[in-house]
């Protein structure tokens, strides 16, 4: 009997299990998305347009794909619920807000490249974000350009000149007939080159050369060459290193023959080395230059470069007839000013102050730029000029 009560009892308990495995289960519901009415995803694409954090983003692609597959229905003219179409195609991501939502955020395809040197753009607004996150958001950062040169800039620790081209022996002319170019010196200063921004580089002869000492520091340069009817010439103020090469060097140029000679003033120097560059930024130095400008010696120029993640220069130019200031930023071993830099009395379109940093601390520094700028009832200035370090402690002045 006890027995009998035994089976009893474990059948009894059994039952429930049979039973069970009998039934079909509903199947679990899929882990990446819920089923959902057309009413539903309607709704929630709604509260989605307004919050991007109301579902995860895969839900809310799947209602809008269920959405767009669904009959079209016809509208209640008089009622302003949005239809599904256009709840389909609402995306709050592709607002300005839409980067502060990580649910707005894709796969990250690629990482941006890393920023470069400083690159300054000229006149351009602040990145709305930066630049440097995922690839997704590139469309909405603002590019960092170089600025545009009006004179081919020069690169890091390269050999770098510009000047001034007139028509005759003379060196001066009128500033609407002066044309700018680069200059480039051989460092014994026996050969020179000029490359107008139009027509052909014009190449001296073969030159001897003579170095005789000056009192204010420099050495002048008298070079002389011919061959046949052309000849060449520069009289300059030069800074030699122990060698006797020239690392700095400014003033005259000649060139061709009695009946078809060309002229100039210059400015020439090394453009500072990438290392150089590189420390000047990163220790944040302000360096001040001084000195006389070449076509006009009677006018003055200083000019002060602050160096650091995004470098400036500013300066004034005098001269007993008039003055005037600029500013810009600094590329690289380049100065190019900003339109809204000037003074005031700087008036018409095109002005222009450009150079490049040259020379390594320790050694002859200076800054060789060209100005080019239309003064109210002065008219307008071309020169070019070589302006030399001023020693820390010391006023910037002529």
């Amino acid at each position: 009997m006890q027995k009998l009560l035994t089976l009893a009892a474990v059948a009894w308990l059994a039952l429930p299990l049979i039973a069970l495995s009998g039934l079909t289960l509903p199947a679990r519901a899929d882990a990446e998305t819920v089923a959902r009415s057309n009413s539903d995803c309607a709704a929630l694409l709604e509260r989605w347009a307004g919050d991007p954090k109301a579902a995860p983003k895969r839900d809310i692609a799947a209602c809008k794909d269920q959405l767009a597959a669904a009959p079209p229905v016809v509208a209640d003219p008089a009622s302003d619920a949005p239809t599904p179409a256009a709840l389909a195609s609402t995306d709050p991501c592709s607002g300005a807000n839409a980067g502060d939502s990580v649910l707005c955020w894709g796969p990250w395809a690629a990482l941006a490249p890393a920023a470069a040197a400083p690159l300054v753009a000229l006149n351009l607004p602040e990145s709305p974000v930066d630049c440097d996150v995922i690839s997704e958001l590139a469309a909405q950062c603002v590019p960092k350009l170089e600025p545009v040169l009006p004179i081919e800039g020069c690169a890091p620790g390269t050999p770098c000149g510009f000047a001034t081209i007139v028509g005759g022996p003379t060196s001066t002319g009128d500033p609407e007939n002066t044309e700018f170019g680069r200059f480039n010196l051989a460092p014994d200063g026996t050969t020179f080159n000029v490359s107008p921004e139009s027509g052909d580089d014009i190449n001296s002869v073969p030159m001897t050369t003579t170095v005789t000492p000056r009192p204010d520091g420099y050495g002048n340069l008298r070079s002389t060459g011919r061959e046949g009817d052309v000849g060449s010439r520069l009289i300059a103020r030069v800074a030699e290193d122990d060698d006797g090469e020239v690392l700095l060097a400014a003033d005259i140029w000649t060139h061709g023959t009695r009946d078809n000679a060309q002229s100039g003033y210059f400015a020439w120097g090394t453009t500072t080395s990438q290392a150089g560059l590189n420390a000047l930024n990163a220790g944040n130095v302000t360096l001040n230059f001084s000195g006389p400008m070449s076509v006009n010696n009677a006018s003055t120029g200083n000019m002060t470069l602050k160096f650091g993640s995004s470098p400036t220069w500013s300066g004034t130019w005098t001269n007993p007839a008039y003055s005037f200031g600029a500013g810009g930023v600094v590329s690289g071993a380049n100065l190019i000013s900003q339109p809204g830099n000037f003074t005031d009395n700087v008036v018409g379109t095109g002005n222009f102050v450009q150079g490049a940093l040259v020379g390594e601390a320790g050694g002859p520094r200076g800054i060789t730029h060209i100005i080019d700028v239309t003064l109210a009832g002065q008219g307008r200035i071309k020169d070019v000029g070589l302006l030399r370090d001023v020693l820390p402690g010391l006023p910037v002045g002529p």
